[in-house]
């Protein structure tokens, strides 16, 4: 392919996925540091205030369930850090979803509601589905192809014969329409690997869920009493791993415990019937063959913790300034060429 059709391909996917592509990025790179943001944006609502003693797993559902009438329980997030809250996600019979946070000392309902009193948790629906189900993950999906497509088709149209650190020098002293395309190019060609790696990673976890088409979870109707005991039968199989969440299918508590011992986002996973209390199934994190178990802590940067996580930031915000760059060169250069026209007509 010539050089100039790179640059159409390249330009036509950048201004197609542009807006998609600035929410995803600003989206992404808050959830990055998800449990610090959301102490940050909301530190009444997400910090604990360490008053009065801790309360068990069926208090933090039961609490939950009375902070928002007609809605329940339907997965329970542990505290992910000292200070942190229980995150409890709800449903009720329509399908919405909302959200409350508990405190894990004393059992205080912080705060409670939809997703605009938790922006952190609306990040996540319009990071992995444009918060609008599966033509949401769709779109998701088209922008990860896209991005890997547009990043190929930049360098290709950048490659030079020879010399390639001279062609990303950058000369401030040309006209600001010119240091402006420089910029651009420049970035684009440092970021670009790592843009492959997190459009690739992106779409390994976009996928799955994509074609899964199993029902939503339900919620528990289950006295307190009765999840805690469930709880610890649980923790008799992974006593030593720290809770992760707690979702609630039908007659089935399935438990995630962290497994940082085969990486930083696996998580041993222990299913607990309800009604007849049994332990149905247990899956250690190394026979788990779940793609996201290994693709994940890729796409966040854990990987490579506390490096990673920052390195995935810098390269967010480069991104940012890519999807808002690209189209303002566009334009300057569609205004050149209309003033152009307009010269020759006269």
């Amino acid at each position: 392919m010539t050089r100039a059709q790179w640059l159409r391909i390249h330009r036509t996917l950048g201004l197609f996925i542009a807006a998609f592509l600035f929410v995803q990025t600003l989206t992404g790179a808050l959830l990055l540091y998800r449990g610090p943001a959301a102490r940050m944006i909301d530190p009444a609502g997400m910090t604990s205030h360490g008053s009065g003693p801790a309360i068990s797993i069926g208090d933090v559902v039961k609490r939950a369930d009375r902070a928002l009438p007609g809605f329940h329980a339907s997965r329970l997030f542990a505290p992910e850090a000292p200070g942190g809250t229980w995150i409890a996600q709800l449903s009720d019979s329509d399908g919405r979803t909302a959200y409350a946070s508990v405190d894990p000392a004393g059992g205080a309902v912080l705060r409670a509601g939809g997703q605009i009193h938790f922006p952190v948790e609306a990040a996540l629906q319009l990071h992995y589905k444009l918060a609008a189900g599966k033509v949401g993950e769709a779109i998701v999906a088209l922008n990860a192809l896209a991005l890997l497509g547009m990043t190929i088709s930049g360098l290709a149209y950048w490659w030079p014969r020879n010399k390639p650190m001279k062609a990303l020098t950058i000369r401030w002293s040309m006209s600001p329409q010119l240091v402006l395309r420089q910029v651009h190019r420049t970035l684009g060609v440092i970021a670009a690997a790592v843009l492959i790696i997190i459009a690739s990673t992106g779409l390994l976890l976009i996928l799955p869920e994509l074609m899964d088409n199993s029902r939503a979870t339900s919620h528990v109707t289950a006295s307190a009493t009765t999840i805690d005991r469930r709880m610890t039968m649980a923790r008799t199989v992974f006593p030593h791993n720290r809770l992760r969440d707690v979702r609630f299918d039908a007659d089935r508590m399935i438990v995630n415990f962290d497994a940082p011992e085969f990486n930083s986002r696996a998580v041993h996973r222990v299913t607990v019937t309800i009604v007849q209390p049994r332990i149905v199934s247990t899956l250690p994190a190394e026979r788990n063959g779940a793609l996201w178990i290994t693709v994940l802590p890729i796409h966040s940067g854990t990987i490579i913790a506390p490096i990673g996580p920052a390195l995935l930031l810098l390269v967010a915000l480069t991104l940012a300034g890519l999807t808002l760059s690209g189209p303002i060169m566009w334009w300057q250069a569609s205004a050149q060429r209309r003033r152009s026209a307009r010269k020759v007509t006269v």
